[in-house]
């Protein structure tokens, strides 16, 4: 789910003062200096305000009961000792301790689709999974998949929210670093329904799962395999 951008000077407030109609400008123009900077202060103060609002309460966030179907998933999210990712702050923390590792662009057997809602970094042995999985679909098919989705901060999660009515509205394994999606609807990059590479996925995605390596379900909504990483 990043920080305000702090203001350098005032006088980029004088230079560029709030949005108002021509007459309010004509008066902010003429008022003494002293005033402007007042002005400039309470204007400052109050937008550092409404951004630093967060747009999550996180005692409601933990009150949703997972299903029974997703509690596996949150238990074995939480195995790895990551605190749940609030803010982009949450997980460089967490980059810096090395726990956190970056999820490559592109490898044999996936890539990596444009990230607007999470962050392309997985604990270590989640990331070693998705490698290992994609590898032996490129074996079985020749072919990539499209990962979708990855870490999440609640912050994400609440962007996402704005534009998908269906995003989880309490924890999700995202948010612990151990997950990541992969869509069922676009392989080789190509957008539309392929059967034949859809059922292979789903064998690599038993085969891991019998395994005891991970836990998955089949999101029909978001067209992907929601993906989540144990601690084996």
């Amino acid at each position: 789910m990043a920080a305000l951008s702090a203001f350098h000077s005032l006088p980029i407030l004088h230079r560029d003062p709030p949005q108002v109609g021509l007459r309010d400008l004509y008066v902010y123009r003429s008022l003494p200096t002293i005033s402007k900077f007042c002005l400039s202060i309470i204007f400052l103060l109050s937008f550092s305000l409404f951004k630093s609002q967060k747009c999550y309460d996180l005692k409601e966030v933990l009150k949703v009961e997972p299903t029974t179907l997703y509690k596996p998933h949150l238990l074995a999210a939480q195995n790895f000792g990551v605190d749940i990712l609030e803010n982009a702050k949450s997980v460089d923390k967490y980059i810096s301790k090395g726990k956190f590792v970056k999820v490559k662009k592109k490898s044999r057997g996936y890539r990596l689709q444009a990230l607007e809602y999470s962050r392309p970094y997985l604990v270590k042995k989640a990331r070693t999974t998705l490698e290992n999985m994609a590898a032996k679909f490129a074996t079985d098919t020749k072919s990539f998949f499209v990962v979708s989705s990855v870490t999440r901060t609640l912050e994400d999660q609440c962007r996402l929210r704005k534009v998908n009515s269906n995003a989880a509205l309490g924890i999700s394994s995202h948010n612990y670093g151990a997950a990541f999606d992969i869509s069922y609807v676009r392989f080789d990059h190509v957008l539309k329904v392929n059967t034949k590479l859809e059922k292979e996925l789903e064998k690599v995605l038993l085969y891991y799962k019998n395994l005891g390596h991970i836990f998955y379900i089949k999101e029909k909504q978001q067209s992907c395999y929601h993906v989540t990483v144990r601690r084996y």
